[in-house]
């Protein structure tokens, strides 16, 4: 279950690889996506993997109409949009998207679904899934988000969920991205009962081959919101062009701020040294062709484009923001970290791996061998197992 699988962001391409994989194995998978917007998802799905998607934004000329978003379809029916306007009730707090009307396509769809393995990336979703799918299914929920950012009301539903509060279904694991968010889901949920692990996202890029960090590109990409912190990314690089003229800086990605950094990019006067190309399908080679990957998030679960600059051996310089980069890099071995929203900190810790070919070499060696703990082969093995025990433990109780 997913907000969207069409759209480029973090989860829908960690479930495009998780997804696709597992039917390569021969398991039967479906994606459960609140809205379809386009014919085809940004991300490579295996052709077995089949897409459901609750609401159908695309215009009539692109298919079929499954179900439209009340609000833009001019034949729903004034309850039906008032409905759609309505807050959601399955937690206080859930996202924008999940409305009174969307619970009720949750609550027709799970409701009718076999015995399965549901696993679920939203808080609002695991709730859903507790309440209405099949008794004999698993539900296994994965933060995507890390704990210190997750709005209170969210992280209490969960908790109610995962401990089985107030006659709740429990869930039968909660998984988090980093050991760090482990232990704080742990003290959080105060319930050693609970089920919980660390399994990290699988990176969906191969390992290698190395980059050869000789361009003067520093590489950037993700949503354009205000998690990322892009602006302070550009920011850091100002100083950088006027002292290292013959570098540039190229962030990729599309968002509700992509005006606002154009802006910005435009009144330093940088526009041929920052670089804002959108959305690319290309990022692989992209990275290859890079030196450095600048990373300024303000929070993160894990970071996948981390982890993919890391598989071609493309040294990073984030900030220590909670709670993904500190979990993967080792400062000083394979990338940089800074504290937290330091600009200055972090324009100088890109002006030293700019200025040191044999600091780069180095760095980008380190997180080449350090990709390897996210290869996906070895990842989903892990998946594998733990639904595997969770059968087997629910076969045995008699289940």
């Amino acid at each position: 279950m997913v907000p969207s699988a069409f759209y480029a962001g973090g989860i829908a391409r960690v479930v495009a690889t998780q997804a696709s994989v597992l039917a390569q194995r021969g398991y039967e998978v479906t994606v459960l996506t609140l809205v379809r917007p386009t014919d085809e998802p940004v991300f490579d799905f295996d052709p077995r993997v089949r897409i459901v998607a609750l609401q159908d934004l695309r215009p009539p000329a692109g298919g079929t109409q499954q179900r439209r978003r009340p609000r833009r379809d001019p034949e729903a029916d004034p309850a039906t949009r008032r409905l759609d306007r309505q807050p959601s009730t399955l937690v206080p707090g859930a996202h924008k998207t999940i409305t009174a009307y969307v619970d009720g396509l949750l609550r027709e769809h799970l409701s009718a679904l076999p015995p399965s393995t549901v696993v679920t990336t939203r808080p609002e979703f695991a709730i859903a899934a507790s309440r209405w799918t099949d008794p004999r299914s698993l539900i296994i929920h994965q933060e995507h988000l890390s704990f210190v950012p997750r709005p209170a009301p969210l992280r209490a539903g969960l908790r109610s969920v995962a401990r089985g509060d107030d006659g709740a279904r429990r869930l039968d694991a909660l998984l988090t991205l980093t050991e760090a968010d482990l232990e704080r889901w742990r003290a959080f949920l105060d319930d050693p009962t609970v089920r919980t692990a660390a399994i990290p996202n699988p990176n969906p890029f191969p390992i290698g081959p190395a980059a050869p960090l000789t361009s003067k590109v520093i590489v950037a990409a993700g949503r354009m919101t205000s998690q990322k912190g892009f602006e302070r990314l550009i920011d850091a690089f100002a100083p950088l062009a006027a002292s290292h003229p013959d570098w540039q800086l190229r962030i990729y990605g599309d968002g509700q701020q992509a005006a606002d950094l154009a802006a910005q990019v435009a009144a330093l006067g940088l526009t041929d040294h920052i670089l804002l190309p959108g959305v690319t399908d290309r990022f692989e080679e992209e990275l290859a062709a890079s030196s450095i990957l600048g990373m300024s998030s303000r929070w993160e679960g894990l970071g996948m484009v981390l982890l993919e600059a890391m598989s071609k051996g493309v040294p990073p310089v984030a900030f220590d923001c909670p709670e993904g980069p500190r979990q993967v890099i080792s400062d000083g071995e394979n990338g940089l970290l800074v504290p937290e929203g330091d600009v200055p900190a972090l324009t100088e810790a890109l002006r030293r791996v700019m200025d040191d070919a044999d600091l780069r070499s180095r760095l980008g060696a380190g997180a080449l061998a350090s990709a390897r703990r996210f290869e996906t082969g070895s990842v989903m093995d892990r998946w594998v197992e733990l639904i595997d025990e969770i059968d087997r433990e629910r076969a045995g109780a008699g289940s």
